[in-house]
């Protein structure tokens, strides 16, 4: 599996972190983490089969989560700077895969305007 820019599979496998992080969380912490890494797994198949459903949802949950975590990293909580820039690459991998499958899209029907 070659990890680059608009395969999506860096999101895949950072959803799969971001699971395991979860994981170990609801063992130390709150059990409120078990839905999430759930959610992470059940994501992570979904952008690795390149479900475009799977994709938007990811992309929402990932823009959250980054958005979040620049909050903690502003409060000093150093190790969501791991988190923020997880986040970061996986929203560039599926920006640069949206942006493909646009060109594409708009190759097919001979529109160039997006």
């Amino acid at each position: 599996m070659k990890l680059t820019f608009g395969t999506l599979k860096v999101t895949a496998v950072v959803l799969l972190i971001q699971a395991i992080l979860n994981g170990i969380s609801v063992s130390s912490g709150p059990l409120i983490y078990g839905p999430f890494a759930a959610l992470d797994l059940v994501l992570a198949y979904g952008v690795y089969v390149e479900n475009r459903n799977a994709v938007k949802v990811s992309l929402v949950y990932l823009g959250l989560d980054l958005f979040l975590a620049i909050f903690y990293l502003i409060a000093g909580v150093i190790p969501k700077g791991v988190v923020a820039l997880l986040d970061f690459l996986a929203i560039h991998d599926m920006v640069s895969y949206i942006e493909a499958v646009a060109g594409e899209d708009a190759g097919e029907t001979g529109d160039v305007s997006v």
